[in-house]
């Protein structure tokens, strides 16, 4: 198990190609190999990789470790080596949905009950469900655990699954409260419309069109020698990890190669195309890269597919994907024409974070910190109280133990929350001092609060 530790890191595997001169790129290349080496090294990950790609170029593709810690284990190597993406596999999932609506199978803007053949949503509310809010993450389904079994045999189909599951907790449309529901049903509404299963649809639209040899949900036979296998490290050694099969699959569940997903990157960057293949409408690859909902506009929100973030002076539309044993994470900068993708063994670590904000700090600028801003001096308290993160099960029997957040007013008319002080600049927006927060608001029809938002995943209900 401790193979690598002695030339882990003599033994990288390096892929790159530069559209610039060497010198202009070289000092990003020489930070993030000794970021990675050395983060690698601190937190026993065995294997990373990571693309970044810019102006329909692959500026740099890199790989670092091991696929595996047993005696077959071999470098990984960008272009062959498979690792699993968790939950980047959503943007797949919408792509592929929006790819019938530009089609025209479906009206994303119309109840999903109405193409739905195999499972159809409770008429709890009077306003129907619809793949907008889907793709948005504001159906307001419940998040009911029991999505993942550990042997093949035990998995169930997607329809099956989610047959009597489909919570419905609040009015769609209103926040975004991440979810895996929503998105397994958008997979599901791609199977029931194209006829397909998902895979085939994939495989079909988007994988094949793309050149995406490397990419599957099943993993092919004969691509089994590619897989890295996963790894968390428990007492002091590497544990191999398994394999994770998901009812809701349409959110979690692909494969694939470093390579792979910079061609996947190029393409929403080229909004649809990648070389001559165009595989998504203009405007509909514009809607995955533009703001679809927040609770204000200033907060980051969520695109189709993707959310938000600013960071170092740019904008970004981004996604992560954790599962057992493996870290990724996907960065759109559509402003600057620019992508990045990061994946390595364990899940939960910050790796794949610390290479993001490395990338965009060289080609951004510096965060600018307002010490003494103008800011509102209302009272606040209307705002402070106990707040549940919204993804989270509400229906389970352990809901009441669920971690809760408090908020508290201080006498300046600033707010407290989340390790950070926060003053007000509009009724419902608050800032953080440091400049690294803003949190929005929204009230009922009654004028009290009940929402909060940090930003894309990080949304919150008041509780009462």
């Amino acid at each position: 198990m401790k193979i690598y530790l002695s030339i882990i890191f003599a033994l990288i595997y390096t892929i790159t190609f530069s559209q610039k001169k060497e010198y202009e790129i070289g000092g990003l290349e020489n930070k993030l190999d000794s970021l990675i080496t050395k983060t690698m090294e601190s937190e026993h990950i065995p294997g990373a990789s990571f693309i970044i790609v810019k102006d329909g170029k692959t500026l740099l593709k890199k790989g670092y470790g091991y696929t595996t810690l047993d005696r077959n284990a071999k470098t990984v190597n960008p272009d062959s080596t498979i690792f699993r993406i968790g939950s980047i596999t959503k943007t797949f999932t919408v792509t592929a949905l929006l790819q019938l609506k530009d089609k025209n199978l479906i009206d994303i803007h119309k109840a999903v009950n109405q193409y739905l053949k195999s499972v159809k949503v409770p008429t709890t509310y009077s306003e129907p469900v619809t793949a907008s809010h889907l793709m948005t993450h504001s159906a307001g389904f419940d998040e009911l655990r029991g999505r993942v079994v550990y042997d093949k045999d035990q998995q169930i189909s997607l329809e099956t699954f989610l047959d009597g599951k489909l919570i419905r907790l609040r009015k769609p449309g209103i926040v975004s409260a991440y979810s895996t529901f929503g998105i397994a049903l958008a997979g599901l509404l791609v199977e029931d419309i194209s006829g397909l299963s998902l895979e085939e649809y994939m495989k079909k639209n988007i994988w094949q069109p793309l050149g995406m040899s490397m990419t599957s949900i099943e993993l092919p036979k004969h691509q089994n020698n590619n897989l890295s296998i996963g790894y968390e490290y428990e007492n002091g050694i590497n544990v191999p990890q398994p394999w994770e099969w998901y009812h809701t699959y349409p959110a979690s569940s692909i494969n694939s190669t470093t390579a792979d997903i910079g061609k996947y990157l190029q393409m929403h960057l080229n909004l649809g195309k990648l070389n001559n293949t165009k595989i998504l409408n203009t405007e509909t690859a514009l809607s995955m890269q533009t703001q679809q909902l927040s609770v204000n506009s200033e907060v980051y929100g969520f695109g189709y597919g993707f959310y938000e973030k600013n960071q170092f002076g740019l904008k970004a539309y981004n996604h992560g994907g954790d599962m057992l044993g493996y870290s990724s994470f996907i960065t759109l900068v559509p402003e600057i024409n620019l992508g990045i993708f990061v994946v390595h063994h364990h899940e939960n670590t910050n790796l794949r974070a610390k290479v993001v904000s490395q990338v965009l700090e060289y080609f951004g600028t510096k965060n600018v910190i307002n010490t003494n801003p103008e800011r509102m001096h209302s009272n606040v308290s209307d705002f402070a109280g106990t707040y549940k993160w919204m993804s989270n099960c509400y229906t389970c029997p352990d809901s009441d133990q669920q971690s809760t957040y408090e908020i508290t007013a201080n006498e300046d008319n600033t707010l407290s929350g989340f390790g950070r002080k926060f003053y007000q600049v509009e009724p419902l927006l608050f800032k953080s001092y440091d400049g690294k927060r803003i949190m929005g608001f929204l009230q009922n029809e009654n004028g009290k609060i009940n929402y909060m938002s940090l930003g894309n995943v990080n949304a919150f209900e008041k509780m009462e």
